[in-house]
């Protein structure tokens, strides 16, 4: 598509991210996505039983965190890199399967 065109792998990150904020089509998308209510949320209460859950999982100078919106502020789970961290995310994962 356009922005993967313009966006090729070795451009800098800030400004893939200036093409992306100034892309009208993918705003749009974006607009028409969210504004239907069948796709609205809410956070809902931390101790609430929830069946159906999705949280990230990322790499952050060299840290491996977890972005959860029901959550005040992301989790820290110890130090990764961009090489390990599909081995470490996993890891936090099977933690997350054992408790659940």
């Amino acid at each position: 598509g356009k922005f993967y065109d313009q966006c090729p792998p070795a451009l800098a990150p800030v400004t893939k991210a200036e093409i992306l904020e100034t892309d009208n089509k993918i705003e749009s998308l974006h607009d028409a996505a969210t504004s239907d209510s069948s796709n609205s949320t809410s956070r809902g209460n931390i101790e609430d039983r929830v069946t159906t859950h999705f949280v990230s999982l990322v790499h952050v100078d060299g840290g491996l965190y977890e972005l959860d919106g029901r959550k005040a502020d992301p989790v820290r789970h110890g130090d990764t890199s961009e090489s390990t961290l599909l081995q470490d995310a996993c890891k936090v994962v099977a933690e997350f399967m054992k408790r659940d």
